[in-house]
């Protein structure tokens, strides 16, 4: 009897799939079984994942995409299915940020983070959908933010997309979830990605303060490994979370032991 965490069979798109969080995923999706597409804007990031999942032996292809294009998007979904027969899980984890007082967001800046986050989402979700409506079930997988939780005093404009992205997953649990499609979101901590530690180092004179700093306001005493989320991700896609919808889960190594009331 095969493993309800195996994902043996299924065909699975992975949004922001060359570095980070999106790597990790789409070669864990590989691990468990199934057949992965990759996609983000630079194709030369893709073209070594793919090579590593065609080294498990899955099918895939990396295709350049930006996700605020919908018809980018809905050209993804459409090659795969062309290509592998179906779509079984969209994971859309593609995001951008940068750190910035709020009154110092340009209107350009506040767009593009939200068109990337929040629309890339919304755009994913649909397409994806769409397909999973037709042939009667599937999963989506949206990557938020602990940020879309409690909010970001310098990086508002991510935590506010990220938000909508947990809202908006729950909305589709609730309108998809008799069709035999599960939404969920993941919301991580912080994670030791390419990206979040070139942004720190870029912005910070003291870079590994501000790095230690971060770390001791998490519960674990440490920041997340890529492959700490990807895991979650299987979990989510497989059969073994077949009853858990429209849910978030929060993956930020829980609360500090100085917060919170504390009796003297």
């Amino acid at each position: 009897m095969a493993s309800p965490f195996s994902l043996e069979g299924k065909v699975a798109i992975v949004t922001g799939g060359g570095v980070g969080i999106g790597k990790s995923i789409a070669v864990e999706y590989a691990r468990a079984g199934a057949d992965v597409v990759i996609a983000s804007r630079k194709i030369e990031n893709l073209e070594p994942v793919a090579a590593e999942i065609k080294k498990l032996g899955r099918r895939t292809f990396a295709q350049a995409v930006d996700v605020r294009q919908e018809d980018a998007v809905k050209g993804l979904v459409e090659k795969t299915v062309k290509d592998f027969g179906k779509l079984d899980v969209m994971v859309n984890n593609a995001g951008a940020s940068f750190r910035a007082k709020v009154e110092d967001i340009s209107a350009n800046g506040w767009n593009t983070v939200v068109g990337i986050n929040l629309n890339g989402v919304f755009f994913g979700c649909k397409w994806a959908g769409r397909q999973m409506l037709a042939q009667g079930g599937g999963v989506i997988i949206n990557i938020s933010s602990i940020a879309g939780v409690y909010g970001s005093s310098m990086m508002s404009h991510y935590g506010a997309s990220k938000a909508a992205v947990i809202n908006f997953t729950r909305t589709l649990g609730m309108a998809w979830g008799r069709k035999g499609i599960r939404v969920n979101c993941i919301a991580p901590g912080p994670v030791e990605t390419e990206g979040y530690l070139d942004v720190l180092h870029k912005t910070n004179p003291d870079a590994q303060k501000v790095y230690d700093g971060v770390a001791s306001r998490v519960g674990m005493g440490r920041w997340g490994k890529v492959e700490e989320i990807a895991y979650p991700c299987v979990f989510l896609a497989s059969p073994a979370a077949a009853f858990i919808n429209g849910a978030t889960l929060l993956i930020d190594g829980g609360p500090s032991p100085n917060s919170g009331d504390e009796t003297v």
